[in-house]
């Protein structure tokens, strides 16, 4: 990492010596702390992957469940299944009531966890994000209202195993542009088609406008909840001429802290990847078409390669 910041640096300064740019010394401080900042997020969410129970790296698979039926989890020669009957390998079941998904264990050492928290068996319903253990699988869960989406991590998926670090495009202040937000007059309810053909439900919140490359640019801001601490946050999918090519074909994602007034930095070195990228067992939602740009942002994270 230190290696990597030395290069940094060096190509900055190669870049102000080749275009003959005066930098302010508070200037140049300013961007070799906001590098340094970038450059431990970066390294943060790295470790993350290496080590996480539920990184993407280790998501192998998503199993959906519907109905009323009871149904049983079960290893079978190495991976994780869904069977309507309970058999050799059986490690607990799920099952609905009232609208209400719950569980309950087949063996012993099975735990249902939500942050540092149990989920009783057959008592407590299943919340979002609540997390299964089952010897070196970890089962994230994910109820809706008629099905129980279950995320499968594996600990030993050679994504994981193999796992170094994520790509970037190096640090670019060009790409941490001056932006304002015009709410719109009413948040509206839209359908954002995923991955997987379905739907996830957002807020169609303010237009973003900014410059860049010369241009005159807008993205929609979208957000996912409007109450709760979700309800801070913008969210924006966008997609650009990178994309396919140096950055991820479905397109890339930032997230911002909505801002006190009408005013704030777009930083597009902090954009990433849809979850999709890294693994199949994920339904990511698409860039909307509004939120396509004709400009190529050399910036945030590349396309991870499989």
């Amino acid at each position: 990492m230190i290696a990597h910041v030395r290069i940094v640096r060096a190509s900055f300064f190669l870049f102000v010596v080749l275009f003959g740019i005066i930098v302010p010394a508070a200037a140049a401080d300013a961007d070799e702390a906001w590098i340094q900042e970038l450059l431990k997020e970066r390294e943060q969410k790295d470790g993350e992957f290496k080590t996480a129970l539920t990184s993407p790296m280790a998501g192998s698979e998503r199993l959906i469940l519907s109905g009323t039926e009871r149904m049983f989890i079960t290893l079978r020669d190495g991976a994780v299944v869904a069977d309507a009957r309970a058999g050799a390998g059986t490690v607990f079941a799920v099952f609905s009531r009232e609208g209400k998904w719950y569980w309950d264990g087949a063996v012993a050492g099975v735990t249902c966890r939500l942050e540092e928290r149990d989920i009783a068996q057959r008592l407590e319903a299943l919340l979002p994000g609540a997390l299964f253990r089952v010897g070196r699988f970890s089962l994230a869960v994910y109820p809706g209202a008629d099905s129980l989406a279950l995320i499968v991590f594996d600990a030993q998926r050679r994504e994981l195993l193999d796992f170094k670090h994520l790509l970037y495009f190096p640090p670019a202040p060009l790409y941490a542009v001056k932006a304002r937000l015009e709410k719109f007059p009413q948040t509206r309810e839209v359908k954002i088609i995923t991955t997987r053909k379905l739907e996830k439900t957002f807020y169609r919140y303010a237009r973003v406008h900014f410059q860049l490359q010369g241009r005159e640019l807008e993205l929609t801001a979208l957000k996912s909840s409007l109450e709760g601490p979700d309800a801070q946050t913008l969210f924006i999918p966008f997609k650009d001429m990178s994309n396919g090519r140096e950055t991820y074909e479905v397109g890339r994602f930032m997230d911002v802290a909505e801002p006190q007034g009408k005013e704030f930095v777009l930083d597009f070195n902090r954009c990433y990847n849809p979850l999709c990228n890294y693994s199949p067992a994920y339904n990511c939602p698409l860039p909307p078409l509004e939120n396509f740009l004709d400009v190529a942002i050399a910036a945030g994270e590349k396309a991870y390669p499989h």
